[in-house]
């Protein structure tokens, strides 16, 4: 099975969320205004609070202004009838603040939330919200996707907890908002992810000035099953735009049986499961 996959690499405004909205509608506009090829994406993906950029302390602050978040996003799911893998926004309910990713069909529904599971202390993020504690694998039209944001790629049993589960992902995802300094490590883990768990990975980052002379990676890239790299960005704005072929993994996953052969299989979490179909309700199994 194939599927078209549009993953936006973006820098967003410091705690400027209607500046962010507009970028991404810019960037989307002018993908699909430039696209010259028949295909369109079946999935758009975003980066890690992008609706604010990566400022901790403004997250409980603006936490408000980017409450309409799932609505926009869901517009956008509409005009354009494609699903989103919604990066992440600063998400309150009662109080609780959470680093959240929205999972929204073509029709626009929301159909599920993945909230941030390991979050990044040394920066002020455990302080400002949170975390999760439920890993999510979504079905999107046949695609499994296992979700992660940005910390989360530090621990690999994550990633193991998806690969042991019985819908076990084609592809993996971190949406982020990496830290130019530690460029390296991400691309090393990247690729570990996808070599060790024999499937694509998603490593989908900010870019551009944080603050202080800080910036993110950018450089986001799309890794296939033996760790080659199928696309690789710049540090400019831009786009990865390419076709995710499930039979790929599959014939991988038969010829070397490693999954199969691992020892190990309990690692201490356990994923719900969305299945995701536009011309039917979404089916969410939280067992």
């Amino acid at each position: 099975m194939l599927k078209n996959i549009l993953a936006i690499q973006m820098n967003s405004v410091i705690g400027d969320y209607k500046a962010n909205c507009n970028k991404v509608l810019a960037l989307i506009s002018k993908f699909y205004n430039n696209n010259k090829t028949s295909k369109l994406p079946d999935i758009i993906f975003l980066p890690e609070v992008w609706t604010l950029g990566w400022y901790t302390d403004c997250f409980r602050e603006c936490a408000k202004e980017n409450s309409d978040t799932v609505k926009f996003l869901s517009n956008i799911a509409k005009k354009y009838d494609v699903n989103i893998v919604g990066g992440s926004y600063i998400r309150e309910k009662n109080g609780i603040y959470k680093n959240s990713c929205p999972i929204i069909d073509r029709n626009g529904r929301l159909c599920g939330i993945y909230d941030k599971i390991h979050l990044y202390s040394p920066d002020g993020e455990a302080d400002a919200v949170s975390s999760g504690d439920t890993p999510l694998i979504v079905d999107i039209e046949g695609l499994k996707i296992g979700l992660s944001i940005c910390y989360d790629i530090r621990f690999p049993e994550l990633f193991r907890s998806y690969i042991s589960d019985k819908n076990r992902p084609d592809l993996l995802i971190n949406l982020s908002a990496w830290p130019k300094t530690r460029r390296a490590q991400y691309d090393a883990m990247a690729k570990s992810r996808a070599v060790e768990n024999q499937s694509y990975f998603l490593a989908l980052s900010q870019t551009g000035l944080i603050k202080n002379n800080i910036y993110n990676s950018g450089f986001s890239s799309l890794t296939a099953p033996l760790g080659e790299t199928v696309s690789i960005l710049n540090e400019d704005e831009g786009f990865i735009f390419e076709t995710i072929d499930t039979d790929i993994v599959s014939n991988i996953r038969k010829t070397y049986p490693n999954l199969d052969n691992k020892k190990v299989n309990n690692f201490g979490f356990y994923p719900n499961f969305i299945s995701v179909n536009s011309k039917k309700e979404a089916k969410v199994n939280l067992c």
